[in-house]
């Protein structure tokens, strides 16, 4: 029956790539047909051969397939009503959705990466897919070559690996990969931990993700935020804690300290941003670092041998992967629609869209709400889970780590806290107030609404009824009972949160109905004159409080331009310039760029030589590679 599918899901995709004409139609058959043979592999359980040698149905695998089958399906619907970028984009946009799959169903590291690198070129040439605009392509360029290092990294990971254990198969990985020496195994944590890592976006190696993100159409967008940095936490959870088993201690607690550092960095940049698309790909740091948290919570509860942190852990950061695969989707897709309808994204122009787009400012709040872990959507069940995880530390271990899981469930906190912040401030100053410049409204067809109200519904169901979806996470880890499994207590049921919302629902049509006849309308009135657009609050107005409270992160810097003939005394007209600078690209990215630029210009004198010097090259190097391998 998998064997069908697939298939049928590949036929589907190549006629999508042949004609652009069935291309929507297409991918939406092949994302629900993602979506069903993952759905397949989690209810039935186990391993499943598909093709020997090539391709693997895990149970970790069929998850990550439910993830990619809901926002490629999403995306999908959306792009129907969305414009239409041609064939060339068509082609690319089945090959990453078969990329995508492959790369969670390959058996060996040959299909592995083959279905790797794949992935990063179609999804380059789908980043620049509008490379007409400033600053595409040199975004699109950082990307791949993020990607290429990334698959460099992994590359290196798998050989140290195989070089061991003499295979290029993961099934024999999966039996033997945990015996093998500590040493080796400290290195492959390392090497797979970095080369994922880059994919994932987690800080400091996420500076492709804010720029190519926000670059790409909107389904591409969430294909990419839903989905395809989805695949470097699989590689993590797969390959480092699965495969590898018990490691040194201290590796634990490092994929904690980064999933703390990313979602603070993470939030904390987001909320200095005007951009909508670049605010939400800021946040998809954020929420990769929650991931990281919870399989952090997995790590240890594996080297200590603690089932229940296991559990927990691994319940955590696979729930908030289809979670903020689902909200985070449904973002994107709605910042999609805010572009359509506005022809912009700056949040200081916009203001007031609910009264022109009521239904995507639905959607948007709804997944504003998820995002920020407010119940009863679904991101509160996962964030309380990996509370409950880091919490859960002080009650396994001694003090020393007790004390850093105590820091890092504040640190989680905090960050639940600006990201409330920086949501409350994104839809107030782009659906709420007035606009703030006069800008086209262009009709949303309601294929592009449809499917960011029925991701808002999916939230909402799988925060009130999380329990499937839990029982079936509690079956994905062989080597754990299905008690110790076990998520737990949540602290609201499904009855409490359903009465509570119908209470709240009637109170609310109860003061609404009663006030209905005294309703006046009269003019809006402050300090004596009734203001207009340009006295609402802006962006960065509203995170002033928080620029000058984190200014050693965020670096401010203010510069006042006098202009006029009688200026500085008398002068006609100020320019206010503000910002704030990126430490990560100025002290890290700029310095390294500028290293290897000069030493590719160095290169370049060992090229225009003589062929003698080049002989002495290939004899030096072969005496070297002789001298390694004796």
């Amino acid at each position: 029956m998998t064997w069908a599918l697939i298939s049928a899901v590949s036929l589907t995709a190549i006629v999508g790539m042949a004609s652009k004409r069935w291309t929507n139609i297409s991918t939406l058959i092949l994302g629900l047909g993602i979506l069903t043979i993952g759905g397949a592999g989690l209810t039935s359980g186990g391993t499943h051969l598909i093709l020997p040698g090539v391709f693997e149905l895990t149970a970790i695998g069929s998850w990550f397939l439910v993830v990619l089958g809901v926002v490629a399906s999403m995306s999908a619907w959306y792009r129907m009503g969305y414009h239409d970028h041609g064939r060339s984009s068509s082609v690319w946009l089945q090959l990453f959705l078969l990329s995508m799959a492959s790369v969670i169903l390959a058996e060996n590291i040959w299909v592995f990466l083959t279905a790797w690198e794949a992935m990063a070129i179609s999804s380059f040439f789908l980043v620049t897919t509008n490379h007409h605009k400033p600053g595409v392509l040199q975004s699109g360029y950082i990307y791949l070559v993020m990607s290429q290092l990334s698959a460099m990294f992994i590359l290196a990971g798998f050989m140290a690996v195989s070089s061991q254990l003499h295979s290029f198969d993961f099934s024999v990985w999966a039996v033997h990969a945990a015996s093998l020496p500590t040493s080796t195994k400290d290195l492959v944590f390392v090497l797979l931990g970095v080369g994922f890592g880059i994919k994932s976006g987690i800080v400091p190696f996420h500076i492709w993700l804010p720029r190519a993100h926000p670059v790409a159409p909107a389904p591409i967008s969430a294909l990419m935020s839903g989905a395809m940095i989805k695949l470097g936490i699989f590689g993590i959870i797969q390959f480092l804690f699965i495969d590898l088993g018990t490691t040194s201690r201290f590796m634990p607690i490092v994929v904690l300290a980064a999933g703390a550092i990313s979602a603070l960095l993470g939030v904390l940049y987001a909320l200095m941003e005007h951009d909508l698309k670049r605010l939400l790909a800021y946040h998809s740091i954020e929420n990769i670092g929650i991931i990281l948290l919870g399989v952090g919570v997995m790590g240890i509860g594996i080297d200590w041998n603690q089932p229940a942190l296991i559990a927990l852990g691994l319940t955590a950061s696979l729930f908030h992967t289809l979670n903020h695969a689902i909200f985070k989707s449904q973002l994107f897709l709605a910042a999609g629609a805010v572009e359509k309808h506005t022809g912009t994204l700056d949040a200081d122009h916009l203001g007031g869209l609910v009264r022109t787009m009521p239904g995507v400012a639905i959607g948007f709040l709804a997944g504003s709400m998820a995002i920020t872990a407010l119940p009863p959507f679904n991101g509160f069940v996962s964030e309380w889970l990996t509370f409950r995880g880091l919490l859960g530390l002080a009650s396994h271990s001694g003090w020393l780590l007790a004390a850093y899981g105590l820091a890092l469930a504040m640190s989680l906190g905090l960050t639940g806290a600006l990201a409330g912040v920086c949501f409350v401030k994104a839809f107030g100053t782009i659906f709420l107030g007035e606009p703030r410049r006069q800008v086209a409204h262009d009709t949303i067809p309601s294929s592009m609404t449809s499917p960011i109200l029925a991701l808002g519904l999916l939230s909402l169901l799988l925060g009130i009824l999380p329990q499937p979806l839990l029982g079936l996470v509690s079956q994905l880890d062989p080597n754990a009972t299905s008690q110790s499994l076990a998520p737990g207590r949540l602290p609201l049921s499904p009855e409490t949160l359903i009465v509570a919302a119908l209470l709240l629902g009637g109170a609310a049509l109860f003061v609404k109905l009663s006030r209905i006849r005294d309703l006046k309308t009269v003019p809006r009135w402050s300090c004596g004159r009734v203001p207009d657009a340009s006295m609402q609050l802006t962006s960065a107005s509203f995170t002033k409080a928080i620029r000058t409270t984190f200014a050693v992160i965020y670096r401010p810097h203010r510069q006042l331009e006098q202009l006029g003939g009688h200026a500085p005394d008398f002068a006609d007209r100020l320019i206010y310039r503000g910002g704030t600078a990126p430490i990560w690209e100025r002290h890290v990215y700029k310095p390294l760029y500028r290293f290897v630029w000069k030493a590719s210009h160095l290169s370049t004198r060992m090229q225009a030589g003589p062929v003698r010097l080049y002989l002495a090259y290939l004899l030096g190097t072969v005496g070297l590679m002789i001298a390694i391998i004796h």
